[in-house]
């Protein structure tokens, strides 16, 4: 078995609770239900349907980055592992300034952090897990990344590290996808430390 020597974190669903109401989203965009944001965003080609759809999902993560509270253990947890100097990272779907605005208010000691905008692919794509790994100069396999969503758990596949499922009460289905599921952080620091 390979040893670990450091993890990767999605964000919101992950470490912390923004209250993003996707449901809301997609009603409000006209899409169907699990139907991705980012991939309809990505389908637009008349650049004012891509405005207006630009402006719901900013205004939605921005009111999620405001409301955000950390999952609960997640904070102790961090702080362990930066303790004991386990390199720490975050990639997730958000937009870099409601990404920003979550880890100042909340304090997440987590300073390797890329966003959509510093991807020309996202999640499930691998590419900035893989750029995180190239930084630390760290095999893919060698690392977790840890994700509450189905496109979390698939780019940790295509990327070559471990995935890791934090469980919640409705992502089950995604069980069957993960190398493990976590419900405490403490299952977590203990797998790295």
């Amino acid at each position: 078995m390979t040893t670990l020597r450091g993890i990767i974190f999605d964000l919101d669903g992950t470490l912390v609770d923004s209250r993003l109401d996707f449901a809301a989203m997609r009603r409000e965009l006209g899409l169907q239900n699990g139907e991705g944001l980012l991939e309809h965003l990505a389908s637009l080609t008349d650049p004012a349907a891509r405005q207006q759809a630009e402006a719901v999902i900013e205004r939605h993560e921005l009111a999620g980055a405001h409301a955000a509270t950390w999952i609960e253990g997640a904070e102790h947890a961090l702080h362990q592992l930066r303790s004991a100097q386990v390199p720490m990272a975050i990639v997730t779907r958000n937009m870099r300034s409601a990404t920003d605005h979550m880890v100042k208010k909340l304090g997440i000691p987590i300073e390797h952090i890329i966003t959509r905008e510093d991807c020309q692919q996202v999640k499930p794509h691998p590419e900035g897990l893989l750029a995180v790994a190239s930084y630390w100069q760290i095999a893919p396999r060698a690392l977790a990344y840890l994700g509450d969503f189905k496109f979390d758990l698939e780019a940790a596949r295509h990327a070559g590290m471990h995935a890791w499922l934090w469980r919640n009460d409705s992502n089950s289905e995604f069980e069957h996808l993960a190398d493990a599921v976590f419900h405490r952080f403490e299952e977590i620091t203990e797998r790295l430390l």
